[in-house]
């Protein structure tokens, strides 16, 4: 977390409330867990948010002020992922639960608001419980129309406006000015119910009650009464969403448009600007969204059409977001996720739908923002549901193998395998290839280690060219590049590693070019020279840093520490080495369930423990304590040159290992034919090796070559 909190924007002033609002500060002073309670529309929310921003301008909570929209949220098991996103806190475990919020916030000081939490008491109850006995420094405050039930928890009941601050209110608001209606005597009527009269406000028509006191119910019919029937239709269709939406997503749902202004204009839709695309946002205030339910004679309609609606934004997302724009792309997902989850929801809860809420569930992860924005736990939840409802091959095979590889990429080996198990057996088609072959080689890559991988990988490379997009295809690219550098020839990793980088050079994609950084790091670091590694790597960090990319930076971390460690540079790399294993438990990445990943760190700690001696565990301690934007920061600076070894002297002629050993063997008299067995190349690769050396070191021929040899290595 490196922001210090997410109150939204208000778009209208805030009116009275100062009592309130001092109350709700003095509660929280005195006790760590305060709600505030009332029926809807009485204003909890708006106290809440209030109260947050003024103790947030105080800088009372060091880590800001958080608050959690729980009205998005409608299963219990969910609201632990759903305060991790919020609080942009990496959860990837495939274990839904507590912990990873307690690691995450066991000693950060700041305020948490559980807004709306009435349907959800049980849970938030036990949330709370929990958080606050493990959480020393959090404060909760909680918005519901029930008290949670917590021990410590203080309770205000939101009042009513007193009257006063009702008129102001209702001025405020109105649309036009009143008319024969007498704004007192209606600010009466309702009883200062704050929702009442910003709905009131905004109707052109003058008001007539049915009854004093009236309640928000009736104060809502009265409304519906005064919109036209197309009005009543759209408020009722909107209900479906459980978020905020935009344009195209209203267009797709509603029978009818039109009435959409009229809708904001009488307060029943509030609309704001997205900071993602500059464009207009709506959404339906709880309790209206709640009467609008009621008016919807046929909710499964326009439920259908908003999962098929975000079905195909989803799918676009995971042919589109490999471009330039990556970065709003990932904006636009974070901003519809409620949405999403939703419809995956609904898709595989509805016959007819299931197909595309599993095909939803895999294009989240292809469009790379659950494992950026760490959120492969929501997104493992969504794989799992639809395993229990896709009973059928090639749909079933293709969720199995990506489920697998999910697995694999994360070093879960024991989750992999009985996936995979069960994909192997079951029949594919082409377009299931890309999956179960992907997952196929990736278990021989990082499980086995084996080099019989590279080759699968470019056969996935040619089945994602023929039936994916230029995003998986650079994936793919991506994989065959590590899995050569890592388990091939020199000459190969460099073929594979440079064509990477070029490639991400040219496309205009960061988190490619991060990538082809990294690859090229990589490559020094197992074929060529360490001391190049470190720039290489720095800048591929910042890249994934600036992107917000969660899953990359721990595998930044790791080459800076393997690097570190080959430089000599051993109490930075005990250093990074205790960062990198916090980092493994906060990513839930396991580098040492990834066999190429597990040897170089093994390597690593096994030379730097024997170079420090007793000062390593000290060493490695103060580098696991460091939270994760502390490690990034230690991360990123430079190698003192006192804790480098000096970079390794050029052999003669500024020649490669490889080259140098090529030169070698010409001058021992062995044909281009005998090197590349010798060598395991092609002799055509062989002679272009030959060739390369002489342009390089301007000899005319094979025998000035040999000669050339002998003189620098003083042979005869």
């Amino acid at each position: 977390m490196t922001v210090r909190g997410d109150l939204p924007p208000q778009t209208t002033t805030f009116i009275g409330r100062r009592a309130v609002l001092a109350e709700t500060e003095a509660l929280l002073r005195r006790s760590r867990l305060v709600t505030l309670a009332g029926a809807g529309g009485t204003g909890k929310t708006r106290i809440a948010v209030e109260t947050g921003r003024a103790l947030a301008r105080a800088g009372a909570f060091q880590h800001g002020v958080w608050r959690v929209r729980l009205a998005d949220v409608h299963a219990p098991a969910g609201l632990s992922r759903a305060v991790a996103a919020e609080l942009r806190i990496v959860d990837n475990s495939p274990e839904a639960g507590l912990g990873r919020l307690v690691e995450a916030l066991y000693d950060k000081h700041l305020l948490l608001v559980l807004d709306g939490c009435e349907h959800l008491l049980e849970a938030v109850r036990h949330l709370a419980h929990h958080l606050l006995r493990d959480c020393e420094g959090l404060t909760v405050l909680a918005t519901s129309r029930e008290p949670l039930g917590v021990y410590g928890e203080l309770l205000l009941r939101v009042p009513p406006l007193d009257l006063d601050e009702a008129v102001e209110l209702y001025l405020d608001r109105a649309q036009v000015p009143p008319g024969s209606a007498d704004v007192t005597t209606l600010c009466q009527a309702v009883e200062g119910l704050p929702l009442a009269i910003e709905l009131l406000a905004a109707s052109p028509a003058d008001v007539v009650l049915p009854q004093r006191p009236a309640t928000l119910e009736q104060v809502l019919e009265w409304v519906a009464r005064q919109c036209t029937d197309e009005e009543r239709l759209l408020w009722a269709q909107l209900s479906v969403f459980p978020a905020d939406f935009d344009l195209a997503a209203a267009e797709s749902v509603a029978d009818v448009l039109k009435p959409l202004s009229a809708l904001v204009h009488r307060s029943i839709v509030a609309s704001t600007t997205s900071p993602v695309t500059g464009e207009t946002r709506y959404r339906l205030p709880n309790t209206v969204s709640q009467f609008g339910a009621r008016l919807l004679t046929d909710a499964d309609a326009p439920l259908r059409r908003h999962a098929l609606h975000y079905s195909e934004f989803v799918d676009e997302a995971a042919r589109s977001w490999f471009s330039p724009g990556e970065a709003p792309w990932t904006g636009r997902l974070r901003e519809e996720w409620p949405n999403i989850r939703a419809a995956v929801g609904h898709a595989l809860r509805t016959p007819g739908l299931a197909a595309a809420g599993a095909v939803m569930t895999m294009n989240v992860q292809r469009a790379r923002f659950t494992s950026s924005a760490g959120m492969l736990g929501q997104a493992w939840d969504m794989l799992a549901a639809a395993r229990e409802v896709i009973t059928e091959a090639p749909l079933r095979t293709s969720l199995l193998a990506h489920s697998a590889y999910m697995a694999q990429v994360r070093g879960d080996s024991a989750v992999a395998f009985p996936l995979m198990s069960e994909a192997r057996a079951l029949p594919r088609q082409p377009i299931t290839d890309v999956h179960l072959v992907l997952a196929e080689a990736t278990h021989l890559f990082l499980v086995e280690g084996s080099p019989d991988c590279v080759p699968l990988y470019a056969h996935v490379v040619e089945l994602c060219r023929q039936y994916a997009s230029p995003g998986d295809i650079y994936v793919t690219e991506l994989l065959h590049a590590m899995a050569v550098c890592f388990l091939l020839d020199a000459e190969a990793a460099d073929k594979a590693t440079t064509a990477l980088a070029r490639q991400a050079e040219s496309n205009g994609v960061n988190w490619s070019h991060a990538w082809g950084l990294w690859h090229r790091g990589l490559y020094e670091l197992l074929h060529g020279d360490p001391a190049q590694v470190h720039p290489l790597v720095i800048e591929a960090l910042r890249i994934q840093l600036t992107l917000g990319d969660t899953w990359g930076a721990p595998f930044s971390l790791w080459l800076l520490a393997c690097t570190c460690a080959e430089l000599g540079a051993f109490d930075r790399a005990a250093r990074l080495l205790g960062a990198l294993r916090s980092q493994e438990r906060n990513s839930r990445i396991s580098f040492g369930g990834m066999s190429p990943f597990h040897r170089l760190l093994d390597r690593a700690d096994r030379t730097v423990r024997r170079s420090l001696g007793d000062d390593y565990q000290v060493i490695s301690t103060l580098g696991a304590d460091l939270r994760p934007e502390q490690a990034m920061a230690f991360a990123l600076e430079p190698v003192p040159d006192s804790e480098r070894r000096r970079a390794k002297p050029l052999l003669p002629g500024g020649l490669t290992r490889q080259e140098f050993t090529i030169a070698g063997l010409v001058a021992d008299g062995f044909t281009s034919k005998q090197i590349g067995t010798r060598l395991f190349i092609s002799p055509r690769t062989a002679d272009r090796h030959v060739v390369n050396i002489r342009t390089k070191l301007g000899l005319p021929s094979r025998v000035a070559l040999a000669a050339w040899h002998r003189s620098v290595t003083g042979e005869r």
